[in-house]
């Protein structure tokens, strides 16, 4: 289990170290390769569709309720959940393909900026997108009942597949001259295949039958009351930020909103390495809440948390010592305010992206209704002042008012984790922050104040001082280590 734990964590972190280089490498050739207006199609039709493939916190809820009835030992229950929701998932399906057939016919007039060479080539790539996605749509319980059976290490390899096989495949088309249809073709064909493979390999590895009979009110009643609290979290989340363009727009101008938008390229990046654990730990938490075992979750969490801070720690500090020469050698002179949109955008996430445990537990009591409501206060709360700031400091006001909102949630939601749940959140900063925050922070302001005496003007310099901090910043974090993590270093090095 602890080690199915682990590979699933090491295979979800090497996914997102490849997707990072991806993003970095692989995108401007493609673009060199199929030109700027293909390229272009290519973005919009997949983020386009995208927007008719949310899954109301379906995936979410699957994972909760599973492992709850799997923690009760209750097989029966198991496939009638999976039958309810691939059915209510059939359902959405449905609606989805209906509103794409109509969607279909206004996509002239709701591009009106694209060419009609471009009107022409964006109906063949929706068509092409959108039939792959629907049918992939249907196949998305799989990811979440994997992770409840806690098959971890065969989700999480199956989702790499996805992100490096579709590159791969993508690289091979563009050298034998293939076209954008093709791009969309893989995309969608990989996505399906690897849904495909995720649903054999949970029905070979667990046994399980799906009972497609099963319907009740009551279950149904359970599962949207969980769900769509999970959805309206999650949808807050992404137009937390990505309402800020729209905000500068009207008050600021565009030089501030590629600003910004540069900020928010670097800040999902930090929110994929938050990804890596999502749901890991999950199956594990719901048995602890099932024996109302406080303070083994608590130490799960402080473990956890301490992994993670040294992860994040490594990320953060690094870009607030080599920050401003990576923006400045990225994206040249004029966006030197990046970097601070960036650490505004982040900061929080030294507390947020250790308390996964917390999240979790949230999830396994089915309270998510009360963090939900706290997302939705603080969310609007910073569009509100970034309203209020925009017009004077443009980016960086939004970027301080979305950090500061962020901050604010994070004080009601450990307020909540302490007296709604029961977890001594005091011991676990004790434990987890107080013992490695402030050694870190000591390296980093050595690092920052030597970096500004070295010109570092070149991709050559930054990766040379890059490597000279990680080797410097895992020296300090080794004497941080207490005895167990430093078991869990040697017996994976043994391993190897």
């Amino acid at each position: 289990m602890k080690s199915n734990i682990a590979k699933g964590a090491i295979i979800s972190y090497v996914s997102i170290f490849l997707n990072i280089a991806i993003s970095f490498v692989y995108t401007p050739w493609m673009i060199r390769q199929i030109g700027v207006s293909d390229y272009g199609l290519y973005s919009l039709i997949t983020s386009f569709v995208s927007y008719f493939l949310l899954d109301f916190g379906l995936d979410a809820a699957i994972t909760r309720f599973i492992a709850k009835y799997r923690a009760e030992g209750d097989q029966k229950k198991v496939e009638n959940m999976l039958g309810l929701t691939t059915r209510v998932y059939l359902l959405i399906d449905a609606i989805i393909l209906l509103a794409l057939l109509v969607i279909f016919f206004f996509i002239s007039g709701i591009f009106k900026g694209l060419t009609p060479e471009e009107i022409e080539k964006m109906k063949v790539l929706y068509c092409i997108a959108g039939g792959f996605s629907v049918l992939n749509f249907v196949l998305k319980p799989m990811s979440g009942a994997m992770m409840a059976f806690e098959l971890f290490v065969e989700n999480k390899f199956l989702d790499m597949v996805t992100r490096v096989g579709t590159v791969l495949l993508i690289v091979v088309a563009l050298m034998m001259s293939a076209n954008v249809y093709w791009l969309v073709l893989i995309n969608g064909a990989t996505a399906f295949t690897v849904s495909l493979a995720k649903y054999f390999v949970l029905a070979h590895r667990t046994n399980l039958k799906i009972n497609w009979s099963f319907f009740d009110k009551a279950e149904l009643k359970l599962l949207f009351s969980f769900s769509v609290w999970v959805f309206l979290v999650s949808l807050a989340q992404r137009f937390r930020l990505s309402l800020v363009n729209t905000i500068l727009g009207i008050f600021a101008n565009s030089t501030e909103i590629a600003i910004f938008a540069m900020g928010m390229v670097i800040e999902g990046l930090v929110w994929n390495l938050s990804s890596a654990l999502n749901g890991l730990f999950l199956p594990k938490v719901t048995r602890m809440n099932q024996s109302n075992d406080k303070d083994a979750v608590l130490g799960l969490m402080i473990r956890v948390g301490r992994i993670q801070l040294y992860i994040i720690g490594l990320f953060f500090s690094g870009f607030v010592v080599l920050g401003r020469q990576f923006i400045h050698l990225w994206v040249g002179d004029g966006f030197a305010n990046v970097y601070y949109v960036v650490l505004f955008l982040t900061f929080t996430n030294v507390i947020s992206l250790t308390q996964h445990i917390a999240t979790d537990v949230v999830y396994a009591e089915g309270k998510v209704n009360y963090t939900g409501k706290a997302t939705f206060v603080t969310s609007l709360m910073g569009l509100g002042g970034s309203c209020l700031l925009a017009p004077y400091y443009g980016a960086l006001g939004c970027a301080f008012s979305s950090g500061i909102a962020m901050l604010m949630y994070l004080v009601w939601a450990n307020i909540f984790y302490k007296q709604e749940l029961g977890l001594d959140i005091l011991r676990f900063f004790r434990e987890c922050h107080l013992r490695i925050l402030p050694a870190i922070a000591m390296l980093c302001c050595i690092c920052y104040w030597g970096g500004s005496l070295v010109l570092i003007d070149s991709w050559t310099r930054i990766i040379v001082a890059g490597a000279s901090f990680l080797i410097v910043f895992c020296s300090v974090c080794f004497f941080l280590l207490n005895k167990e993590e430093r078991a869990l270093i040697k017996h994976l090095i043994i391993k190897q």
